[in-house]
């Protein structure tokens, strides 16, 4: 491993990074969370499953590797030996990163995407954001939230009916919001730079990101480590509500129902052009990590 192309991954699907490494390394024997840095700790066991595919475990890991070496000009060869080392998922992911590079396993891109097929393993940079249809669901959520409390309730009629007005509405679009989202996974959308870049569509948990915080890898430039799903041409298109409760409407009538959020008259505001889908050349990519 180069020691000066450390990565610090801010999203990691720890999941996928052990799997990956316990089929390069021929299978985990053990995985220990540690709770300290001392030999206290205990064994992951049964729910190693279930703490690595719904929620990431930041913490020291004792893990312990299964592996054959040769012993020399001894009579048994092929000696099945275990190493044991202490690792933090950060650790793992760039062990794991080094590995797939050495391998020459990974391709990195930047512009032309022909090339590329569904499966393989893939480096990309560029600016990331949220889905915009969710960012622009949620900041109006919070404006009318801070409208509603710095507004006087007042004690009239009319007073009263425009609260529980103003409620009934953030109510809604706190619903729709969460349509939005499939089981904690919201797109993200790397935009690479150039003329002749393109864009790729991320699946991410909100729960793979450090601390839980997708807001500090919004706007900025990152590397993406994945695998690709689907290569898009020109004249193909990923659908951004896919995997949310509102991809039974056409494309037709969502272009309705959001052209009033377009129009001129909200030139005011900062919402940005809001789509449900990005035209190609694009990829769908399962990301791996998301890393500095």
């Amino acid at each position: 491993m180069n020691k000066h192309s450390l990565e610090i991954p801010l999203y990691l699907n720890q999941k996928i990074v052990f799997d990956l490494l316990a089929s390069i390394n021929d299978g985990f024997t053990q995985v220990t969370k540690l709770k300290t840095a001392a030999t206290t700790g205990g064994n992951i066991d049964g729910t190693i499953e279930a703490d690595l595919g719904n929620k990431n475990i930041f913490t020291l890991l004792g893990v312990k590797l299964k592996g054959k070496a040769d012993v020399g000009y001894s009579k048994e060869q092929n000696k099945e030996q275990e190493q044991e080392k202490i690792h933090t998922p950060s650790s793992l992911f760039n062990n794991l990163k080094s590995q797939l590079f050495k391998e020459k396993l990974v391709k990195r891109i930047d512009k032309n995407i022909d090339n590329i097929q569904p499966g393989e393993f893939v480096e990309i940079s560029g600016i990331l954001k949220i889905n915009p249809l969710i960012t622009m669901m949620e900041n109006m959520t919070r404006v009318l939230e801070l409208a509603s409390v710095m507004q006087n309730d007042g004690t009239g009629k009319k007073a009263k009916q425009k609260n529980s007005e103003d409620k009934k509405t953030i109510l809604q679009m706190e619903a729709f919001s969460k349509s939005l989202k499939a089981n904690g996974m919201v797109d993200m959308i790397c935009d690479t730079e150039g003329e002749n870049g393109f864009k790729a569509v991320l699946p991410v948990y909100m729960d793979y990101f450090f601390n839980g915080n997708s807001g500090e890898i919004v706007d900025g430039k990152f590397k993406v480590l994945g695998k690709v799903a689907k290569v898009c041409g020109q004249n193909e298109k990923i659908d951004l509500l896919r995997n949310t409760s509102l991809s039974i409407f056409k494309e037709s009538l969502l272009g309705e129902m959001l052209s009033g959020f377009n129009a001129d008259s909200n030139q005011d505001m900062n919402l940005g052009e809001l789509e449900t889908t990005v035209q190609g050349s694009a990829l769908l990519i399962i990301p791996i990590a998301i890393y500095l």
